[in-house]
C-alpha cells in the first residue's frame, strides 16, 4: 500500500497540486475555523452548498468537472496536513463537522459517483486523520442509513461518530468546541469572517453572564449598541 501511496502521489502531482491555483468556488462547502477544546483543527463540510444549481453543475456536470472537484479536494486535505503537528505529543489528527441541512442526499448521481471517488481515493493514499466525525442537522434519512450500515462499522470508527437533529446541532458542537470557536451560523460566537466587527476574533475569551428578568432589555440594548454581531436580529 505504501508503494502504491508513493507511486501515487508522484502521478497525481501531489508536490505542485499544493500550491495550485483551482479557484475558490468551494470555499464556502469545504473550510477550517478555529479549534476544538483539545486544540484540533475544526473542519466544516457544508453540504447544503450544493443545493445551488450553478455550483452544483460547475462542479459535478461531467468528468472533467469532478476530476477538478477531486482535485481540489486533496488539495484541501494535503494543505490540511501541512499545519498539523506530528511530533510526540503534537496534534495530528482533525475534528470534523459535517453539516447535513439541505444536503443532497444520495438520490443526486454525479455528487454520490464524486463521493465514492474520493472516499476510495483518501482511503487508499491516507491513514486515519479524523479525531471526530460530527454530524450536524442530521435528517431522518441519514440517521436511517447509518443505522443499516452500523453492524458493518469497527467499533473504533463508531467511538469517533456523533450524529445531532436540527434542534440539538449548538448544543452538540459546544460539547467539543468552546462557543468563541464556533461560526455564528452555527449558534458560536465567532466572527471571524464578518466585517462589521473584525477585532473580535477567536483568541477574544468568552464569559456567562446570569442576568435577573429586569436587566435583560436593558443588557440586550447595550449589547447591540456596542458590539452588533452580523447577520443578528437580536
Amino acid at each position: 500500500m505504501l508503494g502504491n501511496t508513493i507511486q501515487w502521489r508522484k502521478e497525481f502531482g501531489i508536490d505542485a497540486l499544493v500550491d495550485e491555483d483551482l479557484g475558490d468556488d468551494l470555499e464556502k462547502v469545504v473550510f477550517m475555523h478555529g479549534y476544538d477544546r483539545e486544540g484540533h483543527p475544526v473542519c466544516y463540510n457544508v453540504f447544503g452548498e450544493f443545493q445551488n444549481k450553478e455550483l452544483y453543475q460547475k462542479t459535478f456536470l461531467d468528468e472533467e468537472k469532478r476530476t477538478k472537484f477531486l482535485r481540489w479536494r486533496v488539495q484541501f486535505l494535503e494543505r490540511s496536513i501541512r499545519k498539523l503537528d506530528f511530533r510526540p505529543g503534537g496534534i495530528c489528527t482533525i475534528f470534523q463537522v459535517n453539516d447535513l441541512k439541505n444536503s443532497p442526499g444520495p438520490a443526486k448521481k454525479e455528487l454520490r459517483i464524486a463521493t465514492k471517488q474520493a472516499l476510495q481515493l483518501l482511503q487508499d493514499n491516507y491513514p486515519e486523520f479524523v479525531a471526530k466525525q460530527v454530524f450536524i442537522n442530521a435528517p431522518w434519512w441519514h440517521l436511517a442509513l447509518y443505522t443499516m450500515i452500523n453492524p458493518f462499522v469497527t467499533q473504533r470508527t463508531k467511538s469517533k461518530f456523533v450524529f445531532a437533529r436540527p434542534g440539538k446541532s449548538a448544543e452538540t458542537l459546544f460539547k467539543y468546541i468552546s462557543p468563541e470557536h464556533v461560526p455564528i451560523q452555527y449558534g458560536g460566537l465567532s466572527v471571524d469572517y464578518c466585517d462589521c466587527n473584525p477585532e473580535f476574533t477567536i483568541a477574544d475569551p468568552v464569559a456567562d453572564v446570569t442576568l435577573k428578568p429586569e436587566q435583560n432589555k436593558l443588557w440586550k440594548l447595550s449589547f447591540m449598541r456596542s458590539a452588533p454581531l452580523c447577520g443578528s436580529s437580536e
